[in-house]
């Protein structure tokens, strides 16, 4: 659609917080909006140091989600307490609630985690979306559950019976390489595509090395000090004849100590904008998470993945990678001898060039930002 044109702009507020892989699809959909001149507002979401939201878009809390930061080391229990607080707390539907009865909203999207959250926006009566932000493979696989949906029925929050009243069902992601787009599946998604930006990889002169970026997480996982501590190893192994790369390991801002000594073809980094060394790298190590995964593949570079969390959607992605010969995947407590040997592997393998070639031209052909945009424009506009 584009421009509102003589439309009125629309209201939109989003109701997420930062789960890390999350914000992106968030962030890139809610910025289009802004530049389309709608007033825009992102709830629950706690700013990150060196982070900033999207230009035009107003930020507010929800006190309930407030304390929530997944950047720093948790106890026994990770950050699930703060996920489930987040996904099915009283709090955070009260705050909810508050919110939307003194805010006026013409559409309402509604972070794919939020159950009730989503059941708050829905007793408005405002048309409300979903925002997922993995493959959907993963979140058939959850909100499809029978047993998830048998529990939470009787408090209203069967996700199914939630999904089939909302107005869209955002999956911001690639349907080709999705097993969810294969075929049936119990969730009736709107197909956007990636949300990511990129470009067609920067020619390498012959005589530099490979370049490596290692970007495991933006949210605190255990044993990630140890796995950055292997990986490094396992670079500092390659730097003679054939074998030999450059590296550039990324902590995305979580608190890592990385206490060895680091070898001479590594070099450490906080947060680097990835859209500015993705051209020019030729592996990306990463742990399975959905955007830098989906970065990556738009980028046309291939990835090795150690999936940090197996609760999670990254030994999904990583299997999904593997089995599209878009990389390889190791155990998360795979030895530096193995990594060094895979790296190689990768990088001499002209099957995982080409595929990861054509589907970065795909992927680039992509807009999710503007696609999602369209799509809560219809929802608010109507027919």
């Amino acid at each position: 659609m584009g421009q509102p044109g003589k439309r009125p702009p629309l209201d939109v507020v989003f109701l997420s917080g930062d789960i890390g892989g999350n914000l992106p699809p968030t962030f890139a959909i809610a910025g289009e909006l802004a530049l389309r001149r709608h007033r825009v507002t992102i709830a629950g979401v706690r700013p990150r140091a060196q982070s900033s939201a999207p230009t035009g878009v107003t930020m507010v809390q929800l006190p309930a989600l407030a304390q929530m930061d997944v950047t720093r080391p948790t106890g026994r229990f990770g950050h699930r307490p703060a996920l489930v607080r987040m996904a099915l707390g009283r709090g955070t539907a009260r705050d909810v609630r508050s919110l939307l009865a003194r805010q006026r909203a013409d559409v309402i999207v509604v972070d794919g985690v939020m159950l009730t959250s989503l059941r708050e926006a829905l007793s408005t009566g405002t048309p409300s979306a979903v925002l997922f932000h993995s493959l959907g493979k993963f979140w058939e696989q959850g909100m499809g559950n029978p047993a998830l949906n048998g529990t939470l029925r009787p408090f209203g929050l069967s996700p199914l019976a939630l999904l089939e009243r909302c107005a869209a069902r955002l999956l911001p992601t690639d349907r080709e390489i999705d097993p969810a787009g294969q075929g049936r599946c119990r969730i009736a998604f709107d197909w956007i595509g990636t949300t990511e930006h990129a470009s067609p990889p920067a020619p390498r002169a012959p005589e530099n090395p490979p370049l490596i970026l290692v970007s495991l997480s933006t949210v605190w996982q255990k044993n990630q000090e140890d796995v950055y501590r292997r990986i490094i190893i396992a670079l500092g192994q390659l730097t003679k004849g054939t074998s030999a790369v450059r590296a550039i390991v990324t902590t995305g801002g979580v608190p890592i100590r990385i206490e060895q000594p680091l070898p001479a073809n590594v070099e450490l980094q906080g947060r680097i904008p990835h859209e500015q060394v993705m051209p020019h790298v030729d592996l990306v190590i990463g742990h399975g998470g959905h955007s830098t995964t989906l970065k990556a593949l738009a980028h046309s570079i291939p990835l090795l993945v150690l999936p940090l969390d197996p609760s999670s959607d990254q030994p999904l992605i990583a299997n999904v990678i593997e089995r599209n010969r878009l990389g390889r995947t190791l155990s998360a407590n795979a030895l530096p001898e193995t990594i060094g040997k895979t790296i190689n592997d990768i990088l001499t393998d002209p099957a995982i060039v080409a595929a990861t070639a054509r589907t970065g031209e795909r992927l680039r052909g992509q807009n999710g930002a503007r696609n999602g945009a369209d799509w809560i424009e219809r929802i608010g506009y109507g027919p």
